[in-house]
């Protein structure tokens, strides 16, 4: 089932207040990638993790571009 599909289903679901079966909506959830778990802590981390990996390659280029000045 691709996003946009799973997408359609669930939202006349909840526009016309209809039942969804818990193997259903486990299928519509994986579609539309969501899920119960808290992914803040992990997406913090991703972000630290990537702000750091910046941090050290703007490091890297100004050191180059001392050396090259110098």
């Amino acid at each position: 089932m691709n996003f946009l599909k799973a997408k359609s289903i669930l939202q006349d679901a909840l526009d016309h207040h209809s039942t969804i079966s818990i193997p259903k909506l486990k299928k519509l959830m994986s579609a539309l990638n969501m899920n119960l778990e808290s992914t803040e802590t992990k997406e913090v981390k991703y972000l630290k993790n990537e702000v750091k990996k910046l941090h050290k390659h703007i490091r890297k280029l100004q050191k180059e571009l001392a050396q090259n000045d110098g």
